[in-house]
């Protein structure tokens, strides 16, 4: 048994010590309890036949050490002893069994020589009773059930088969046999408690280790958080915590495959075990989603962070494919941003937010004025699931120029929310939230309602423009929707574009494509929304027939003080001409942004020097007074 126990791992070891001392506590005072009854009993028996020393002092010695034991056991009981003094505590019991033992067969082997021929066949009765005994409460921890069993029963055998009397000798041999059976059962009864705390242990690991990446689970994580807050309530050092969340991963499993995208997580898992330091805890929270618990403190969490987004961003080489991935990273810390483990998971939450909302790729660490957008965010939330948003959200139209005619060509449609606690909420802030609850397509379709049934009433060369949200752009209900409201209202498709942004094809690339190939097979034509601001737009092009770009505003900021952005935008709309689409300026605010864009060619205007966003009313008017723009490049 010592060859197994050595062999074992160390916290297999340690569960096993604790799992042997948990049995002691409960048995041993039962064994001391027995084998006191039974010293007593078998000294009764003897009394007057044998000396006082052997029938009173001996035996009332060994019952009053046993009794001493028994009380120390007991007072034991509820207390956490650390793993040492378990240690020690296992090694003294072995002894003590010992060195009882042996005592206990030195006197019976004396009660054996004294005693008459009835009394002779008490002493192997009383052995073999204390060594079934001894068997079943120190059967967990069998040094010392041997210990029990080698000393004072070997003792006791030999003094019979050493008697010459056969009967003597008989009862010697079967006690041996005896003994052999209660050897066999301690070795079995041992090795069914290291199995079954093996068995415990594996099933503690699957309920703290996630199966997938080895990493420790959600469980694990929180457990983590409240022994580093309890160790710093008690004087320890502050910590970190870092929530992680893989941008754009999603499209990973679509294109390539799940296994693909549980390599891609397995490989995570890895890249963060090579920055964690000394005491650190990483976990896998379920899905694209990590954490750590790191000992860093405040000055040095964002270094932290910096180093899981470098180790993030290198290519992922999987199956002969490369994949580039990267990381939004959100960072609080303890005792800055709070020391409970509901707390510092909530900001870290927020800080990961905010840095997703920023387009993802940055590590951010909290500060108070992100729990003040949080609990905006909630109480939009609130608003969208307790009340019917939809006569709350407005409808305003924005014209769109052309710059040769300086006519109305488009008006876009917008959606505005007037909360009466909230004020006015950003369709940014509100189509985000509503897309996560599953309320998003409600609002949608009474949108394009109001907007196409109002665009019916106006002038046939008017064209309605209307933003399409990448929930409703993956959705193949969505042509079904359009088309439906176009034929009730009475608005041919041609008269009508939709306007999509890069970020919205991200969520299924493949059914965007189908779904705007469907749109456009219709009439209805197609615009590439935020033209410049992202990464792939330009392959975009080459992907998808759209009809019109409209050109990310950003840019437009700065064609009149930047020259090196002029070029861009002069690069842009050759581009443009080259491939046979025609461009679209947004958030014109200048007369010299205007004329800059009619000299570099650009075919459509928006913006507030143009005209700001009006109701239906103030709609109706311009187009009545077909108002013209007021810069013009001659």
């Amino acid at each position: 048994m010592t060859a197994i126990v050595e062999k074992l791992p160390l916290d297999m070891q340690a569960e096993l010590q604790y799992g042997q001392f948990c049995c002691l506590q409960r048995n041993v005072p039962i064994l001391y309890s027995v084998l006191a009854i039974n010293t007593f009993f078998l000294a009764f028996s003897f009394y007057g036949t044998v000396s006082k020393t052997l029938s009173l002092l001996i035996p009332g010695i060994f019952i009053t050490l046993i009794g001493i034991r028994s009380v120390v056991w007991l007072s034991r009981r509820g207390i956490d002893l650390p793993l040492s003094e378990i240690s020690r505590q296992l090694v003294k019991t072995t002894i003590i069994a010992g060195v009882l033992s042996a005592a206990l067969g030195t006197w019976c082997v004396a009660l054996l020589f004294y005693a008459d021929a009835s009394q002779k066949a008490s002493v192997p009765m009383f052995i073999a009773f204390g060594s079934i005994t001894c068997a079943y409460c120190l059967a967990n921890v069998p040094r010392a059930a041997f210990a029990t069993i080698c000393f004072a029963p070997v003792l006791v055998c030999g003094a019979l088969l050493w008697s010459g009397v056969l009967l003597q000798i008989a009862m010697g041999i079967n006690l041996l046999l005896v003994l052999g059976l209660i050897l066999r059962f301690i070795n079995y009864q041992y090795g069914d408690f290291v199995e079954s705390v093996s068995i415990e242990l594996q099933m503690r690991s699957l309920a703290y280790l996630d199966p997938l990446t080895g990493l420790p689970n959600r469980r694990a994580f929180i457990e983590a958080i409240e022994r580093a807050a309890t160790q710093y309530n008690e004087g320890g050092p502050g910590f970190c915590i870092a929530m992680i969340d893989l941008d754009d991963f999603k499209s990973i499993n679509d294109t390539d495959g799940h296994s693909v995208g549980d390599e891609v997580l397995i490989e995570t898992a890895a890249r963060i075990r090579t920055v964690l330091g000394p005491g650190d805890v990483a976990s896998r929270l379920g899905g694209d989603e990590f954490a750590i618990v790191s000992m860093e403190f405040k000055d040095e969490a964002d270094e932290l962070g910096q180093r899981l987004a470098t180790a993030l961003s290198a290519p992922f080489l999987l199956r002969h494919t490369q994949i580039r991935l990267a990381a939004s990273i959100g960072i609080a810390t303890c005792p800055q941003d709070g020391t409970e483990q509901i707390t510092l998971m909530s900001r870290a939450d927020v800080a990961l937010y905010r840095a997703k909302s920023r387009g993802g790729r940055e590590v951010l660490s909290f500060t108070p004025d992100m729990e003040e957008s949080l609990l905006r965010r909630v109480k939009i939330e609130q608003a969208l699931r307790e009340i019917d948003p939809y006569p709350l959200v407005e409808i305003v139209f924005q014209p769109i120029y052309d710059t040769m005619s300086n006519q109305i060509t488009t008006f876009e449609a917008l959606a505005r929310w007037n909360h009466p606690d909230l004020g006015v909420v950003e369709p940014l802030e509100f189509i985000d939230v509503a897309e996560r609850i599953g309320v998003m397509s409600g609002i949608t379709e009474r949108i394009f309602a109001t907007a196409i049934a109002e665009a019916a009433h106006w002038p046939a060369e008017i064209g309605l423009s209307l933003n399409l949200s990448g929930v409703h752009l993956c959705d193949f209900d969505t042509p079904l929707m359009i088309m439906s409201l176009l034929n009730r209202h009475g608005l041919s498709p041609d008269r009508l574009e939709i306007e999509i942004t890069e970020t919205s094809m991200l969520t299924d690339f493949g059914a965007a494509r189908k779904i705007l190939s469907l749109l456009r097979a219709t009439g209805i034509r197609i615009v590439l929304d935020d033209f410049g601001a992202g990464y792939a737009s330009i392959g975009y092009l080459k992907e998808i027939a759209f009809d019109r770009v409209k050109i990310d505003g950003e840019i437009i900021s700065d064609i009149v003080e930047s020259n090196r952005t002029k070029a861009l935008l002069d690069g842009i709309l050759r581009l443009c001409a080259a491939t046979g689409i025609p461009a679209t300026a947004e958030k014109v605010e200048t007369e010299e942004q205007l004329l800059i864009l009619q000299e570099l060619g650009c075919d459509r205007v928006q913006g507030y020097l143009l005209g700001r966003p009006l109701e239906i009313t103030g709609t109706r008017r311009l187009l009545t007074s077909r108002f013209r723009v007021v810069a013009n490049a001659s």
